[in-house]
């Protein structure tokens, strides 16, 4: 599918009140400001990839994808950017994973710790795969990983059968190693 495709795509499980995975979820918020989305793109060092960028102005400041949504940009508890910048400026304990790359983001929560991440170092928006503190890049990019939500084919199984090992890291509690 296009980008445009997938924009028409996402507008229509919003408009039928389906923008997330879940019943109690009806309405998208507001849109995104483009200085909203500029302010965010400031402060984490790297431009949003395209599609990503068009769904922030075009459908939704977050509340729209897979499971719970998209995190809102700038909300101050849950929004991407608060969370990027207090992830980021943390001093971690030892038992903490360690830091994720910087421009990579936390993007769609999966619920029971688990999280769709977004990089933005990638043209398309590569997608990292945060379980618990374990985290996977994945053979995906923001386009396929938004066109298997909408062919209700983004399913956990889906995401593991993707996972690479560049970059990925999984902690000392795990039984295997990757």
């Amino acid at each position: 599918m296009t980008d445009d495709e997938l924009v028409e795509a996402v507008r229509a499980r919003v408009k039928a009140g389906q923008p997330t995975n879940f019943a109690s979820t009806l309405a998208a918020p507001e849109l995104a400001s483009l200085d909203e989305v500029e302010d965010a793109e400031r402060a984490i060092g790297f431009r949003l990839p395209p599609l990503v960028r068009r769904l922030y102005l075009e459908i939704a400041d977050g509340g729209i994808g897979p499971f719970l949504g998209f995190s809102p940009l700038h909300d101050e508890e849950l929004g991407m950017v608060n969370v990027y910048l207090s992830c980021l400026n943390a001093e971690p304990s030892p038992e903490d994973p360690p830091a994720l790359p910087p421009g990579v983001l936390f993007l769609c929560d999966f619920g029971c710790a688990m999280w769709a991440l977004l990089d933005c170092r990638h043209p398309a928006g590569q997608m990292w795969w945060w379980e618990e503190g374990d985290r996977h890049k994945l053979d995906l990019t923001f386009p396929q990983w938004i066109q298997a939500w909408i062919e209700g084919d983004l399913t956990h199984d889906y995401m593991e059968a993707r996972r690479l090992l560049d970059e990925s890291w999984v902690g000392p509690w795990a039984d295997e190693q990757p």
